[in-house]
């Protein structure tokens, strides 16, 4: 296959960093702004492309050695063949560039980004692998080709579940572990499902398989965000849209009159209800229904608190959501490109965003975390 030679430009969300040939973008993995790299086209579309490096012709300063040695055959990690405070200045600008490009939102109108980080390694408390003849590991970027763990396991997971991991033998072609606040290592094709989490002084009770932060060393800080955001008090009701197991619903429950939270997950909701008995809290009520499917004229909270999948909040949902005039809204969104779409439509709709904060739950990879807040 023929190479062609680019120089690569800013960074773009997914890992990417972007090229330009003859007017048509190409989206280069594993690069950093400013190489010259040679690349092969492994996919085309009439508008843009995707490449993949064959040689680095002239590297950048901030180019190392990544420490983990199946990167970047390997599809788990992005950004390692940069220092930690490199990636986190491409997330940023991701972020300012998403909300510029997708939002259509003017410079002067995005708050200071505030930024939170840890670790970048084995942060994760969960996890979710793939197997191959009994051998785990991540599929190749791109493809369903396993590239199994060497010796050390997976860099971004706590360290005990990568021993556990190594011993472990299982049939399927993947399974879920986990490592719960008591120290317990669970694996997803074993009986013995529900784990035990603890935060901020909540206890919570969880299957392996519900939602659940998995950066150990941020998710406090991110729940002491999202109250701060919210601004509660004992006078004030809350809509927590998203709440899983309730682990921003029972902390904002502790701070105001008392609130709903709204999943459509059934397991989650009914481990919400048993954590709020867990840890005694009787001022919150939980539904199990889509965010599309609440009625905005039974609602009227002081904020409404709202932590969507990578999909964001779909049109009807953002429709309730605008209908009800919360004071506040707190949004939680785990991809700048819907988050600038979904922020589009809460601006045209009267809100206004004034804070921000980049929170990395995800170091070594593409993905991103934002926590905002929306007033009107």
């Amino acid at each position: 296959m023929d190479t062609i030679t680019v120089t690569v430009d800013k960074p773009v969300y997914g890992g990417y960093c972007l090229a330009a040939i003859e007017g048509k973008i190409i989206f280069v993995p594993d690069a950093i702004p400013g190489e010259e790299v040679a690349v092969t086209i492994t996919r085309e579309s009439k508008s843009y492309s995707f490449g993949e490096i064959v040689e680095i012709l002239q590297p950048s300063p901030l180019r190392i050695t990544p420490l983990c040695s199946l990167y970047p055959q390997c599809g788990g990690c992005s950004y390692l063949c940069a220092g930690y405070e490199s990636e986190l200045a491409w997330k940023k600008m991701i972020i300012e560039d998403s909300l510029t490009r997708v939002g259509k939102i003017s410079g002067t109108d995005i708050p200071p980004i505030e930024t939170m980080h840890h670790d970048r390694f084995h942060y994760r408390s969960h996890g979710t692998v793939k197997l191959f003849q009994g051998r785990a590991g991540f599929f190749e970027r791109g493809t369903n080709s396993l590239i199994p763990f060497q010796g050390e396991g997976c860099l971004l997971l706590e360290q005990s579940l990568n021993r556990a991991m190594m011993d472990h033998t299982s049939d399927g072609t993947g399974y879920r572990l986990a490592i719960d606040a008591e120290g317990r290592i669970f694996f997803s094709d074993k009986e013995s499902h529900t784990m035990s989490e603890r935060e901020q002084g909540l206890e919570y009770s969880r299957d392996i398989w519900n939602f659940f932060q998995a950066n150990r060393f941020l998710r406090g800080k991110m729940l002491t965000t999202v109250l701060d955001y919210a601004g509660l008090t004992d006078k004030d009701t809350f809509l927590d849209i998203g709440c899983g197991v309730g682990f921003f619903t029972l902390a904002l429950a502790r701070r105001s009159l008392g609130g709903t939270g709204v999943d459509m997950d059934r397991s989650s909701i009914g481990h919400a209800v048993q954590n709020a008995k867990i840890n005694g809290i009787t001022n919150v009520s939980f539904q199990a229904m889509a965010a599309a499917d609440i009625h905005p004229g039974r609602h009227s909270p002081r904020a409404i608190i709202a932590d969507p999948p990578r999909a964001g909040l779909d049109k009807k949902a953002r429709k309730t959501i605008n209908a009800i005039k919360a004071p506040v809204l707190v949004y939680v969104s785990c991809n700048p490109s819907t988050f600038s779409r979904d922020t589009a439509d809460f601006i045209k709709e009267g809100y206004t965003l004034d804070r921000l904060t980049f929170i990395d739950m995800f170091p070594g990879t593409h993905h991103i975390e934002l926590i905002s807040r929306f007033t009107r």
